[in-house]
C-alpha cells in the first residue's frame, strides 16, 4: 500500500521535504511507520508529535490503509 506522509516545523527540518509518498506492507500500522523514520533519521526520536491519518488526530496503534495522508506534527507553541 502507499500513503502520503506529510511534514511539519521541526520534522520537516530533519527529513529535508514537505511530503514523501511511502510504500508500506498490508496491515502496517502508524507505528510502524513512524519507526522507518526514526530509524532513518535518529534525530526524529527526540520530537514530541502529534499524529494525524486523514486529518484527523490519531494514535501510534491505527492500521493504515492504501491512500492514506498521515501528518506528523510537533508542538506548537504561542499565544
Amino acid at each position: 500500500m502507499r500513503v502520503t506522509v506529510k511534514f511539519f516545523a521541526s520534522v520537516r527540518e530533519v527529513v529535508g521535504s514537505r511530503s514523501q509518498e511511502v510504500d508500506l506492507p498490508d496491515g502496517a500500522t502508524l507505528a510502524d511507520l513512524w519507526q522507518t523514520y526514526v530509524e532513518k533519521y535518529p534525530r526524529l526520536g527526540n520530537l514530541a508529535l502529534a499524529y494525524a491519518v486523514n486529518h484527523e488526530y490519531s494514535g501510534l496503534q491505527r492500521v493504515l490503509k492504501d491512500g492514506d495522508e498521515v501528518a506528523f506534527i510537533p508542538p506548537v507553541s504561542g499565544g
